[in-house]
């Protein structure tokens, strides 16, 4: 757009757009275009920034909130304003700010601003203009596009999401997956709840999913569902590549652990909320996809497999184990876990063979 503009005589020499959108860490998204560095660089808004005097001083602010155009020529009274200070001390001399759509209480903005002596021209300001409305129906489209790929990605898997935005949303559409499959839990979460102020539990809470999440994503799996203080998590494999999942779940099964006791040890004893946790770790075939009613479904793994990993993770307490895994997890991890012996399992009518790590021998979870 920027070099079609200029192909007509626009003399540009920096284009900026900002827009707003919905994340739980960033306010929005900006693009910014230098004529000089033939480039666009995206830069990320983090919340918080609307609170900061970078912004507060901007020119921009006005037209965000309220949807206004300004107009400054850099040589003149710059109103304290340090971007604009900046802009000029590089060569600028003629800076617009314009509001696109508004989205919810915000607008997206674009700036342009020129180096050209004696600044834009009011043809140059009427083509601009003219550009406005298809300059924000473009945006508009696609910044709620990346906003709808954004919110699936947060409140699902990436993976997920993805497949989500891109079709996969009919009932009973399911694929069989072989995959290592991780569940956890916390231990003592209703009790916690019940003694500890709510604030201080849902910070424990959040702490405790973001060690998760953060051990499942650097390991390459995915997280499908919170349950409660419960996790459940999948590292797809095809079958000759099961010793690699395994080993990707029970590495991020001991980094969440880690994290955890890093963060017990870590704080004040008097206030912290100790948290402990139980995880299962299973390997076998799982069914991947939509299931729920006509109008509100879940993006998950079902079948006899996740069943077990939630049995298994139940074995944790009573064995005094951190890590319990079956037999065929055991066997994709040579070496590393020994036999805890037969034990019953609900719904299974004979006793299961588990699993755990020799170091984690006698813990508590």
């Amino acid at each position: 757009m920027c070099r079609s503009l200029i192909e007509r005589g626009i003399p540009l020499w920096r284009v900026t757009i900002y827009a707003g959108t919905l994340h739980p860490q960033l306010r929005g998204y900006g693009w910014r275009w230098w004529r000089d560095r033939r480039a666009t660089e995206e830069v990320r808004v983090a919340q918080g920034t609307e609170l900061s005097a970078q912004y507060v001083e901007s020119p921009l602010r006005k037209t965000i909130e309220q949807g206004l155009r300004l107009r400054r020529r850099l040589d003149g009274d710059l109103d304290g304003c340090p971007l604009l200070a900046q802009l000029r001390d590089q060569g600028g001399t003629d800076y617009m700010v314009a509001p696109l759509n508004q989205v919810r209480s915000r607008y997206a903005a674009v700036t342009w601003a020129t180096d050209r002596s004696g600044g834009f021209t009011e043809r140059d300001l009427a083509i601009l203009e003219a550009i406005r409305p298809a300059l924000a129906a473009t945006i508009e489209t696609r910044v709620l596009r990346r906003t709808a790929r954004t919110l699936f990605s947060i409140y699902h898997s990436r993976e997920v999401g993805e497949r989500i935005f891109d079709g996969h949303i009919l009932r009973g559409h399911v694929e069989r997956l072989h995959a290592a499959i991780l569940v956890t839990d916390l231990r003592g979460f209703t009790a916690i709840s019940d003694q500890r102020p709510a604030e201080a539990v849902i910070e424990a809470l959040d702490d405790y999913f973001e060690y998760v999440a953060d051990s499942v994503h650097g390991a390459h799996g995915l997280i499908l569902k919170f349950v409660g203080d419960g996790v459940l998590a999948i590292f797809p494999a095809d079958t000759d590549k099961e010793a690699r999942a395994a080993a990707s779940a029970l590495a991020a099964a001991r980094e969440m652990l880690r994290r955890i006791e890093g963060r017990n040890s870590g704080k004040d004893g008097g206030s912290a909320v100790t948290l402990r946790a139980g995880v299962a770790l299973h390997l076998g075939e799982v069914m991947y996809g939509n299931v729920g009613s006509p109008d509100r479904l879940d993006f998950t793994a079902v079948g006899p497999a996740v069943n077990l990993s939630f049995r298994l993770e139940g074995l944790t307490k009573e064995l005094r184990q951190s890590i319990v895994t079956s037999r065929a997890f055991a066997q994709a991890c040579p070496g590393k876990l020994r036999s805890l012996g037969h034990h019953p399992i609900r719904g299974l009518s004979e006793p299961e063979e588990v699993f755990g790590l020799a170091e984690h021998a006698g813990t508590t979870p």
